[in-house]
């Protein structure tokens, strides 16, 4: 568990849960992990050779 709230850290880029409730954290992580499938859709179509890292840091 404490790994994937790691991975989730580093990838992802949630530093802090804005709201408290279960719902809240739930519907933040999958926001996240939604933001993040998508940014890796538009790389492989687009053929982008930076990595997804990179790619996140110009969106943010």
């Amino acid at each position: 568990m404490e790994l994937f709230f790691k991975w989730i850290k580093q990838h992802l880029r949630i530093k802090a849960f804005y709201g408290t409730s279960a719902n809240a954290v739930k519907t933040q992580v999958w926001i996240a992990v939604s933001v993040y499938v998508l940014v890796a859709i538009l790389k492989k179509r687009l053929g982008l050779p930076q990595s997804l890292y990179t790619i996140l840091q110009v969106l943010s």
